[in-house]
């Protein structure tokens, strides 16, 4: 890691409750919050993100779409009334 003298620094603005929970919970796993940034920037910056960053795979845009259609009106999504009906429609 390079000492202060020269590395650079990130600063960003977050909604303070987001951050307090994200450092409470870096803290379980011996982190700080620096150090966690450490980690992401080097890993993008060594790896690159994951191909579909941020964009859903196929089956999850399909079910986004269809949630979209039934709550427009336009489509109705299957329901079931018992567990029957459910796994019916699970293993459809």
């Amino acid at each position: 890691m390079a000492n202060a003298a020269t590395s650079s620094r990130i600063n960003t603005r977050i909604d303070p409750v987001i951050k307090k929970k994200a450092q409470e919970q870096l803290a379980q796993h011996g982190l700080t919050m620096s150090e966690f940034m450490r980690v992401v920037v080097t890993t993008v910056a060594n790896n690159g993100l994951p191909q579909y960053y941020g964009f859903p795979n196929k089956q999850v845009a399909r079910s986004l779409t269809e949630v979209a259609e039934d709550l427009a009106g336009t489509t109705e999504l299957k329901s079931a009334t018992n567990k029957q009906e459910l796994e019916q429609l699970l293993n459809e």
